[in-house]
């Protein structure tokens, strides 16, 4: 198995069908591409959000480093 994988998907496809039936086979199809879109959807809103958090976590410690320059400046 796994050698072609034109061949693998068939026999996958032929399992799904028959296992579900051609009336449910859209309606599946359907609930999984919304299932991957929303776990996309989720992957990059936490990645956006670790990218704000480590925004933040820096910004304390430039500010600090700006204030300790100006003070030594004035």
């Amino acid at each position: 198995m796994f050698a072609s994988p034109w061949k693998d998907g068939l026999i996958i496809l032929a399992i799904v069908l028959l296992f579900f039936g051609p009336k449910r086979l859209p309606a599946l199809s359907r609930s999984i591409g919304e299932s991957i879109k929303e776990f996309r959807g989720g992957i990059a809103q936490s990645s956006e959000s670790d990218e704000k958090s480590e925004i933040s976590a820096t910004a304390p410690e430039a500010q600090a480093t700006e204030a300790a320059s100006e003070h030594t400046n004035a």
